[in-house]
């Protein structure tokens, strides 16, 4: 399958910047492979912007060493899955490890995805997001692949950092052609209706790389206009 990908952010009103994105495009053995992430860190907390910018580096630095390794190998659904916790886990354990010598708490949420040939993995804490959009027109339809762990929807239950390790949110599953990918912040999505975001990013007009730049950057100007104030990051991948 082919995709097209490509990336935004924006601080927005905040002084810095504690949301990190990546997106890896890798061909492999003539397919392409895609690696998307997006982490929050925790507002609140004296390193949230080293927490979220440590699982980035460390989540891709894994994408590259050991994911693309395990599917040239075709290992297995869970092999690959347990693969990501086990990175996720030692993310956690080293900022655990931190955090105690220096004083200080860190954390940050983290969705993260990998897009090959008819399959994808998906790895998740807290309440960055995932979307698929898939179909046509009036027919379009979106729906949240991820689950906000936060009580009253402020109050974040599970993430990644130096807390009490809970196990990410992991699923794997098909992919369906013509579809897109969206991996976001909750500062890019807080304003935002899924209705409003399903009809901007509807597979039959999102065709190219420069199209998809242009949808996140007019969302990202619609919510800051609507008085967003948070650091605003997304991450979009369609498929053919």
């Amino acid at each position: 399958m082919r995709f097209i990908s490509d990336a935004y952010w924006d601080r927005g009103m905040r002084d810095g910047n504690q949301d990190s994105i990546s997106l890896q495009e890798v061909r492999m053995k003539g397919k392409m492979v895609v690696f998307a992430l997006v982490c929050d860190g925790i507002g609140g907390l004296e390193q949230g912007e080293k927490a979220s910018g440590f699982v980035a580096e460390k989540m891709t630095e894994w994408f590259y060493r050991e994911a693309i390794v395990m599917l040239k190998r075709r290992k297995s659904r869970k092999k690959i899955e347990k693969s990501g916790l086990r990175i996720l886990y030692g993310c956690n354990r080293e900022m655990q490890c931190f955090g105690e010598e220096n004083g200080s708490r860190m954390g940050t949420t983290v969705t993260a995805m990998i897009l090959t040939g008819r399959r994808y993995f998906l790895w998740h804490s807290g309440d960055t997001r995932a979307y698929r959009i898939t179909g046509k027109g009036a027919g379009g339809k979106i729906r949240r692949m991820t689950t906000d762990h936060t009580r009253d929807n402020v109050t974040l239950l599970r993430c990644i950092g130096s807390f009490p390790w809970t196990a990410p949110e992991v699923q794997s599953g098909y992919l369906v052609r013509k579809s897109v990918f969206l991996l976001c912040s909750d500062g890019f999505r807080n304003r935002l209706a899924e209705e409003r975001i399903k009809e901007a990013f509807l597979p039959e007009t999102v065709e190219r790389k420069e199209q998809i730049y242009k949808r996140l950057k007019e969302m990202t100007e619609y919510v800051k206009g609507h008085g967003e104030k948070d650091n605003i990051s997304a991450v979009a991948v369609r498929m053919e």
